[in-house]
């Protein structure tokens, strides 16, 4: 299944700026190789 196009154009924007995606679908976004996800959720 691919990743959505919004959820596509938010990893785009923090791979390109070396930033960490912050969010509880850890899922979607573990997919895209390199990018740098948290999920801050997890500790509430």
């Amino acid at each position: 299944m691919p990743i959505g196009c919004h959820d596509l154009l938010i990893a785009a924007h923090a791979f390109s700026l070396n930033l960490i995606v912050v969010t509880a679908n850890e899922r979607e976004f573990s997919r895209i190789p390199d990018l740098k996800v948290e999920n801050w959720f997890n500790d509430l």
